[in-house]
């Protein structure tokens, strides 16, 4: 090929503009499973309280005709309270960073506060799963709610691994030894549960815990659907039981919680509230120089208005 003299190529271009796309992408995870579940309550104050009843056990019942009742049954509701928790992002953005432009973000504040907003919404589900017993505000010690682990502190309704123990009203949950998930077990707790009148409809789990319990009870075997589907599945989205139909639901957050990792969650939502003192606001900070601050706030707790609707399979091990 001849080489063409005095020729301009794209190389020698000098002051081209930049080919960036106006548009910035993530992948980072943002759902959040056990929050999205629970239904919407309100809290009047910092420590909130809600009351729970339940039913005398079925027994024999037979009275002879005409005979004067003397006889009688009653029972007293049992009060239960959580304290709620505050949580924050806040943004700094100077003058200047504001000003200068940058292709997707037409406003760096308000593009870090929709950034923070986000993460917010995983700390708040990050605080409902933590293994942690709810404290009052001490010194330099914040609020913090009691987590979904330390609700299960009847024997019936949880499995746990060789020395772990639940937790009580003075100390969280305390790991055991892990081991693989098995259906012969958790039949037993689903059994424990529809006992004391629990109706769960799906169990919440971290993702490597999915995947194992998945294995488990497919026995290891890949299902093979229809040949004109040209499909192979490995995976069960929900499980048949004895006691209804649950849903097998990853949760990405609850990977990143000590001790709730190795935990499956069976849950009923419909007894599990989060409970606002104030929902999820964005304030501007007031103005000390060149900056724009601003924080997002929530403050909330977690209601368990009847634990024992739901359990625990813990001390999980995805290995």
């Amino acid at each position: 090929m001849a080489i063409v003299s005095g020729q301009l190529k794209e190389a020698g271009i000098q002051g081209k503009p930049r080919d960036i796309m106006d548009e910035i992408f993530s992948v980072a995870p943002t759902d959040t499973p056990f929050l999205s579940m629970c239904g919407r309550s309100e809290a009047s104050q910092a420590l909130h309280e809600w009351q729970t009843d339940d039913l005398v056990l079925p027994g024999e019942n037979e009275r002879l005709e005409g005979a004067d009742t003397t006889e009688f049954t009653s029972t007293t509701s049992t009060e239960l309270n959580n304290r709620t928790q505050i949580l924050s992002k806040a943004i700094n953005v100077s003058g200047t960073a504001q000003a200068v432009r940058q292709a997707g973000v037409e406003g760096q504040y308000a593009y870090q506060m929709a950034l923070r907003t986000k993460e917010l919404k995983r700390d708040v589900e990050y605080a409902l799963l933590h293994n942690k017993l709810a404290r009052p505000e001490s010194g330099d010690q914040p609020r913090l709610m009691t987590g979904l682990p330390c609700w299960f502190t009847e024997g019936g309704n949880m499995r746990l691994g060789s020395g772990g123990t639940a937790a009580t009203a003075s100390a969280p949950a305390v790991a055991g030894t892990l081991r693989e998930p098995d259906e012969a077990e958790l039949k037993g707790l689903l059994m424990d549960i529809y006992s004391a009148g629990g109706n769960p409809d799906c169990i919440m789990m971290s993702p490597e815990i999915r995947v194992k319990m998945s294995e488990v009870l497919t026995g290891g075997a890949t299902r093979m659907e229809k040949a004109e589907e040209k499909a192979v599945h490995a995976v069960i989205d929900v499980y048949v039981s004895d006691f209804g139909t649950l849903k097998l639901v990853p949760n990405r957050v609850q990977a990143y919680e000590p001790y709730a990792k190795n935990c499956a969650f069976v849950l009923d939502p419909d007894y599990w509230k989060v409970a606002y003192l104030r929902g999820f606001k964005e304030e501007k900070l007031g103005k000390t120089g060149d900056n724009i601050k601003g924080h997002i706030i929530v403050e909330c707790t977690l209601e368990a208005r009847q634990p024992k609707s739901s359990g625990m399979y813990a001390d999980l091990s995805a290995e």
